[in-house]
């Protein structure tokens, strides 16, 4: 599992534990170093040993008692502990299972075997329930992941989009600038036919005007002739 123990105590007291060893003796190492660190307003962690894969946790919970508490002390320290893996855990994750383990614990808190009593005397009605919460982690985990992976997928989606519209947007730029060369080649074909028809006029003009001077010259060289032969 990504969290290998955990417990809750009372002053310093466990009530309740979960988790086993993994045979190196590291989790039994992280949660003792864990355990010993004093508690504060705030969260507790070890530091991640390249000879230790695993990380331990700590948040603490300063509750004032009341005149009809039979504690010795004016205020209750409740610890909620884990000792969990990095590599498959992130350090949010393993926050969210401490902070639920302190709402779930919240009614049990005023039970007298919490307030009042020994080392685990609540670990037969609530390490199963412990055991639970530990291993819906590692599912919660899986959903984070999914839901992350499913983000990501709308990140690119929405990317994709962005994308198809903008292009969309050059599209219609370059369907502009077609239908603008369109017109101005449509143009420019009927004033081409204009200035062609015109040459065709012109040159019609020309070839009537040379025809009708060649044909005079024509005429002036060969008539004399036949006048002269006549």
């Amino acid at each position: 599992m990504s969290i290998a123990w955990s417990c809750v105590s009372r002053d310093g007291i466990i009530l309740a534990e979960a988790g086993e060893d993994d045979g190196s003796g590291n989790v039994i190492k992280t949660a003792k170093k864990i355990n010993k660190m004093k508690p504060t307003g705030g969260w507790e962690k070890t530091r991640s040993l390249r000879s230790c894969s695993y990380r331990g946790l700590k948040f603490h919970v300063h509750e004032h008692t009341s005149e009809i508490d039979q504690c010795s002390s004016n205020v209750l320290v409740w610890t909620f502990c884990c000792v969990y893996r990095p590599s498959e855990l992130s350090e949010d994750l393993a926050k969210a299972f401490l902070t639920n383990l302190v709402y779930v614990t919240e009614p049990l808190r005023k039970m007298p075997w919490w307030r009042e009593g020994g080392l685990l005397s609540a670990q037969q009605s609530f390490a199963p329930t412990l055991q639970q919460q530990m291993e819906s982690v590692q599912r919660d985990a899986r959903i984070s992941i999914l839901r992350q992976h499913v983000d990501e997928i709308k990140a690119i989606m929405a990317s994709n989009i962005a994308n198809i519209l903008e292009r969309g947007e050059r599209i219609e730029s370059l369907e502009e600038q077609a239908e603008q060369l369109k017109k101005m080649s449509s143009v420019f074909k009927k004033k081409s036919k204009q200035l062609k028809r015109m040459q065709q006029w012109q040159n019609a003009k020309y070839g009537v005007v040379l025809g009708t001077a060649i044909t005079g010259a024509v005429g002036a060289l060969v008539i004399p002739p036949l006048i002269a032969l006549l």
